[in-house]
């Protein structure tokens, strides 16, 4: 009985630091101006940008389950700092092994009400480029990886996705 008991609390500890959790919908999360400056993973009030509810949410919506979602939450990339770029966020990250070929961007609106997500393999003029989800669904290809710095998000999406498709 006692075996039992130590196992089952080993597995739960286990499993407790293995699976990164979001925050509780109940618990109060912070204002997402809070994270302008941090890294995905560095915490404001205990929650990472990654684990804020609106984010995952917001993620959630924007793109299909699946390779493209799953990217966003990858723990070894290398990931710039978050951005404010009008009223929205930015964030890019990167797989090291693909030496920046594969790239993928989170562009979500500071309200967490509407986000947009980047996937890049690579980019070959005509034939592939950063493709861009919102809705659930892709939205637009451009040839051009994901975008790195505010500048290239004003000018090459203007507002979107609070506002209307770039184009």
């Amino acid at each position: 009985m006692r075996t039992i008991s130590i196992l089952s609390v080993l597995l739960s500890l286990g499993l407790m630091t293995t699976v990164p959790a979001a925050a509780a919908p109940n618990e109060v999360a912070p204002d997402l101006g809070a994270y302008v400056g941090k890294y995905v993973f560095d915490k404001v009030e205990g929650v990472s940008f990654l684990e804020h509810p609106l984010v995952r949410a917001a993620i959630e919506a924007a793109a299909p389950a699946g390779p493209v979602r799953d990217q966003v939450y990858v723990t070894d990339a290398v990931t710039t700092p978050v951005i404010k770029v009008g009223q929205r966020l930015y964030v890019r990250s990167y797989d090291p092994a693909s030496g920046g070929d594969v790239n993928w961007g989170i562009l979500i609106a500071l309200d967490g009400s509407k986000a947009a997500l980047c996937y890049s393999e690579g980019v070959e003029p005509d034939v592939r480029g950063a493709d861009w989800y919102a809705e659930g669904e892709k939205a637009f290809t451009l040839f051009l990886m994901c975008p790195s710095e505010a500048g290239e998000i004003e000018q090459t999406l203007g507002d979107w996705p609070i506002g209307p498709i770039p184009g």
